[in-house]
């Protein structure tokens, strides 16, 4: 329960700093009409907007998370000269 609720605390915070949108909950009314009185985002429609930011951060930066050839064979000398 307490990592859960730090992992509901984080989106939040993420959405109110950096997410939200004034035409987020106009737009996820439009998609699902069921929603019609729908005023403010939900947690769901907070998570999905971070899924889509880490997915579109990494199709715009691929490959920065991998390490760097330099660090690469750094790692791989030791264990070299060690035989292993």
């Amino acid at each position: 329960m307490p990592f859960g609720l730090f992992c509901y605390s984080i989106t939040v915070l993420w959405y109110a700093t950096a997410g939200l949108h004034a035409a987020d909950a106009k737009e996820r009314r439009a998609r699902a009409r069921w929603y019609a009185t729908k005023a403010e985002p939900s947690f769901d429609d907070m998570i999905v907007k971070l899924r889509r930011v880490i997915i579109a951060h990494r199709f715009r930066h691929p490959g920065t998370d991998l390490p760097e050839p330099e660090d690469i064979r750094a790692g791989q000398l030791p264990r070299a000269a060690a035989g292993t």
